[in-house]
């Protein structure tokens, strides 16, 4: 089982819950998305736990990464939410740096957003 982005609504809002697209991050400076290797992201929408010291900047795993703590991207092909959770120097992620994803899934639920996928109709 997986959750979408429902047919009929514009990718669009998602910026109203925090995500992006690629591009706009990349052509903000973040790492995670800039250069060739990852222009296949651009067209995604993105959203990133963001870094506690610097509110505008994505939390990434370490300074020497491009690897970002928490992501929840919507792919555009297929408008399913995938989750990515990495950790590198830490001891776990997990309590409120989790809170993006629970809270983000929540309210694109309420707002009538997101429908669950069955495992059986995936990838259709």
């Amino acid at each position: 089982m997986s959750l979408r982005v429902k047919a009929g609504i514009d990718l669009e809002e998602l910026k109203k819950y925090g995500f992006k697209t690629g591009k706009e991050w990349a052509d903000a400076g973040e790492r995670c998305l800039e250069g060739i290797g990852y222009k296949y992201q651009h067209e995604w929408y993105h959203k990133f736990l963001m870094d506690a010291d610097e509110p505008s900047k994505i939390a990434y795993i370490a300074e020497d990464y491009d690897i970002p703590c928490v992501q929840i991207s919507v792919r555009t092909e297929h408008r399913d939410l995938y989750v990515d959770v990495a950790v590198e120097g830490t001891y776990h992620v997990g309590g409120s740096e989790l809170d993006i994803v629970t809270d983000t899934i929540y309210e694109l639920t309420q707002a009538g957003i997101l429908e669950v996928v069955p495992e059986e109709s995936e990838g259709k």
